[in-house]
């Protein structure tokens, strides 16, 4: 047991993370919308020879490539800024590699109503099934039976 708490984001960071993500799929979705159309015409859809050759097909892809330059470069420099950005938040003082304070068998004891030596008997278990009784107190039950 540990005393942190999952903190929720904020609905703004939700938000954005949500735009964000939603943007990047639909641009990936926009490049590979070709490769989708190729296997199509491969798999005899459309000929591909009278597509591209005849009718000139190759023209539109070669004024397409600053399209598909312009939103690769998009994506790079979103993703370039967005580790620019975990650096300097994380760089200095690695939020993540903390460990919590390590918890007594008192104050596990303490928040979970429990007396310290079912505590232990828990913490020497190897199989246990751990329900919650109407008053959100925890049940235990320790014999392996789950």
């Amino acid at each position: 047991m540990t005393r942190h708490r999952k903190l929720k984001p904020s609905k703004w960071r939700h938000a954005t993370e949500f735009t964000v993500t939603t943007l990047f799929w639909l641009a990936w979705l926009y490049l590979v919308m070709p490769l989708v159309s190729l296997l199509l015409w491969a798999l005899g859809v459309q000929l591909f020879m009278d597509e591209m050759l005849v009718r000139g097909g190759y023209e539109a892809l070669i004024g397409e490539l600053a399209n598909y330059s312009l939103v690769i470069l998009s994506m790079l420099a979103a993703t370039l800024i967005w580790v620019y950005w975990n650096l300097r938040h994380y760089g200095r003082h690695e939020k993540r590699t903390l460990q919590p304070a390590p918890v007594s068998v008192e104050e596990m004891a303490a928040s979970s109503g429990l007396a310290p030596d079912v505590i232990l008997g828990i913490l020497a278990s190897r199989r246990l099934r751990i329900t919650f009784d109407d008053n959100d107190q925890p049940m235990i039950q320790a014999d392996g039976k789950c």
